[in-house]
C-alpha cells in the first residue's frame, strides 16, 4: 500500500507539470468574463486594498494556494516553497490530500513544514470524500486536523478522478450523511471543494442544509485530474479511452461561482485561474476570494520559495488593478460591481440544449 500511494504521488507530480492536462490551454472560460470599465475613478490607486478576513486572520489578499502535494519525499520542498511564499506574502494556504500520511507516518512531515512555516496564515487540512466515510471517518478527518495543526479542513469531491484512477474508489454512499457529521464533530470549519467539475447551485443548498459554509468551487476550465489519471492508466485500457472523452467534464468556473454563490455559502472560486485578472473575475462573479494551483506550483519547481512570491505579488497587482480600474477601492466593492459574460461562444450550446438565458 504504502510503496502504491508513493508511487501515485510522484506521478502526480510528474504528470501535473505537463501543458497537455492543462484546459485553459484550450478554452478559456474567463476570458468570456468582462469586468466594467470605469474610465474616471475617484481615488487614489495606493487607497485600493485587498485585505481579506479570513478564519481569524487578517490576510493581504483574498487568495488562496489551493492544495496541491505531500505524502512523498519529492513534495517536502514543493510544500516549504508554497509555505514560505504563504507566510512572506500573507496568503492562505491549503495541503493536498493527506491520505498517504494516514497510512504512512514517515510522510507526515512533508505535510507538517507547511504549518511549521506559515505560523501566521491559515492552512487548510485536506482528505477526499472517500476518507470519511464509515466508523473512521471522523477520527480521519480529526488527524488530518492536528497533523498540520490547521485552521479548517477541506474535503475534495472527485467522483470523476477517482473513477478514471486505476486504484480509485468506487463507493460513495452515505457521503452527506458523513460531511454532516463532521460539522458536527470538527472543531474547526468544514470547507467542501471540487478538484475540476464544479459545483452547482442545487448541490449547494443542499451543503448548505447540512451546515456548510464554505465551498470551493474548483470548476472547470484548469487542470484535468481525468486526463491526469487516464495518463496513469494502461494504455489500452477503457478508463484511459474515458479519461479524454471526460476530459471537460464539468461545469465552467465563472459559471460555478454565480451558482454556488447565488445559494449563499462563501465561495472561493478555482478552477483554470491563472492570472490576478482571472481572480478578480472571480470576486466580481460573486466570490469572496480566488484560489489557484497551476500557477504557484509551477513556480516552485522552477525557482522555489522565491518564484511564488513573485507569481502572488504579480497576483496582487493584477487583482489590485482590476479593482481599481472598476472604481472600486476593496474586494467587497468589486463584488457589487458584478461582471458580465459574453454569450456569443455560449449560444450554440443553449440552443443544443434547447434552453434560452434571459437577463
Amino acid at each position: 500500500m504504502r510503496d502504491s500511494i508513493n508511487r501515485r504521488k510522484i506521478e502526480h507530480i510528474e504528470i501535473a507539470l505537463s501543458d497537455d492536462i492543462d484546459l485553459s490551454n484550450n478554452c478559456r472560460w474567463f476570458d468570456f468574463v468582462r469586468l466594467i470599465h470605469n474610465a474616471l475613478p475617484d481615488s487614489s490607486f495606493e487607497e485600493t486594498q485587498l485585505n481579506w478576513s479570513f478564519l481569524g486572520y487578517e490576510l493581504e489578499a483574498p487568495l488562496l494556494i489551493e492544495g496541491m502535494t505531500g505524502g512523498h519525499e519529492a513534495s517536502l520542498k514543493i510544500n516549504e516553497a508554497l509555505a514560505r511564499a504563504a507566510q512572506s506574502e500573507r496568503v492562505a494556504i491549503g495541503v493536498g490530500s493527506q491520505r498517504a500520511a494516514l497510512k504512512d507516518y514517515s510522510v507526515v512531515g512533508t505535510y507538517r513544514v507547511v504549518r511549521e512555516i506559515a505560523r501566521d496564515v491559515p492552512v487548510i487540512a485536506n482528505l477526499g470524500i472517500s476518507h470519511i466515510l464509515g466508523e473512521e471517518g471522523v477520527d480521519n478527518a480529526k488527524a488530518a486536523v492536528d497533523m498540520i495543526d490547521a485552521d479548517a479542513i477541506a474535503i475534495h469531491l472527485n467522483p470523476l478522478q477517482e473513477l478514471i484512477q486505476p486504484e480509485g474508489d468506487r463507493n460513495f454512499s452515505d457521503s452527506l450523511i458523513s460531511l454532516r457529521d463532521l460539522v458536527r464533530e470538527l472543531d474547526v470549519p468544514v470547507l467542501v471543494k471540487e478538484v475540476g467539475s464544479g459545483i452547482s447551485y442545487e448541490l449547494s443548498l443542499t451543503l448548505k442544509r447540512i451546515g456548510i459554509e464554505y465551498v470551493d468551487v474548483a470548476g472547470q476550465g484548469g487542470t484535468s485530474w481525468a486526463l491526469i489519471e487516464g495518463k496513469r492508466a494502461p494504455s489500452d485500457s477503457i478508463e484511459r479511452e474515458a479519461s479524454i472523452r471526460f476530459s471537460e467534464w464539468g461545469i465552467p468556473t465563472p459559471i460555478s461561482i454565480i451558482e454556488a454563490s447565488s445559494s449563499g455559502l462563501t465561495v472561493i472560486g478555482s478552477g483554470g485561474v491563472r492570472s490576478g485578472l482571472d481572480a478578480a473575475k472571480c470576486i466580481a462573479l460573486g466570490a469572496e476570494a480566488a484560489g489557484a494551483a497551476r500557477p504557484f506550483f509551477k513556480a516552485a519547481i522552477e525557482s522555489g520559495a522565491d518564484g511564488v512570491s513573485r507569481k502572488i505579488r504579480s497576483f496582487k497587482f493584477e487583482m489590485r488593478l482590476a479593482t481599481f480600474l472598476t472604481g472600486s477601492s476593496t474586494p467587497d466593492q468589486l463584488r457589487l460591481r458584478r461582471a458580465y459574460i459574453l454569450l456569443e461562444p455560449l449560444l450554440s450550446m443553449l440552443r443544443i440544449r434547447g434552453r434560452f438565458l434571459y437577463i
